[in-house]
């Protein structure tokens, strides 16, 4: 008697142009052997994942409705109504600027595709993962543990990511379907590729912070990671952490480790000074 193979496993990204996070879990999935649906808003921005075979590559906007019905038929039919088993919400966005120079319509957009752009894609995709008992893994940041001073609405929209997140592993479990929660460190990625390709910053005309703007330059660049972990090695442990069948909160990437515990048990405004010693908050005059 001939013995049968288990269907190959399927796993959808979200956000996988190159240099991402979101492109190096593609592959870590692939290399799992997994049939791959890597998206991004531009297919064509996509080209280190798709050289593996177990890749395709599909359009997928998360702040688009039509897109994301579009593409969550599209995966449907490539599946066969056999289900989806893994969903990973990676794509997101940044920017770096006081809150007091903050734009709220650019704010809007940050949290459009941070924080509903991940609940968009889960609803969608919800039919597919619940034929296949599957799991939902959600790419937060330990930003949304941490409160950073010139990044105010990044790491608002990532702490409203994970509670939304954490909340959706309570309401799915019944329905059969796990949620992870990455709390993600700093990480080699092109998050910040736009600010750094620009080579400089600046604040409003009339910014309150101007004597620092230096340093908060630095931190919309990206400079003031010293720990960077490269995205293939995060990669690949998010990927062991969902196989091995961990539900809720993961801490990986940088120093995500400490900060899991420090937010636990340092006094908050110790853990506060150690953050922002550097970033110019203490630098600044009042007078």
């Amino acid at each position: 008697m001939t013995a049968t193979c288990p269907p190959q496993k399927t796993v959808l990204v979200t956000g996988c142009s190159d240099g991402g996070l979101g492109a190096a879990l593609a592959l870590a999935f692939a290399r799992q052997n997994f049939r791959v649906f890597a998206t991004a808003r531009d297919p064509a921005r996509v080209a280190t994942a798709s050289s593996h075979a177990n890749i395709e590559v599909l359009r997928l906007d998360v702040t688009s409705a039509e897109s994301i019905a579009a593409c969550a038929a599209e995966v449907s039919g490539r599946t066969g109504g056999r289900g989806l088993d893994v969903v990973v919400n990676n794509a997101g966005a940044i920017f770096v600027l006081p809150l007091l120079d903050t734009a709220v319509a650019d704010a809007r957009r940050l949290f459009e595709v941070n924080v509903w752009g991940m609940l968009a894609v889960t609803q969608a995709f919800a039919p597919l993962l619940i034929t296949a008992k599957g799991t939902v893994l959600n790419i937060s940041s330990l930003a949304g543990a941490a409160k950073m001073a010139w990044q105010g609405a990044y790491n608002s929209s990532k702490a409203a990511m994970t509670f939304l997140s954490e909340t959706l592993r309570i309401e799915l479990r019944p329905l059969g379907v796990r949620v992870v929660t990455a709390m993600v460190g700093e990480v080699e990625t092109t998050l910040y590729a736009g600010a750094a390709a620009v080579g400089s910053f600046s604040l409003p005309a009339g910014s309150r912070y101007r004597q620092i703007e230096a340093v908060i330059g630095r931190q919309a660049r990206g400079e003031l990671q010293a720990s960077n972990e490269r995205a293939e090695v995060t990669a690949g442990n998010i990927v062991r952490d969902v196989l091995s069948g961990t539900n809720g909160p993961i801490w990986r990437g940088g120093v995500a480790g400490f900060a899991k515990y420090a937010t636990w048990l340092m006094p908050a405004r110790l853990f506060e000074w150690i953050l922002h010693k550097d970033r110019g908050v203490y630098d600044l005059n009042q007078g």
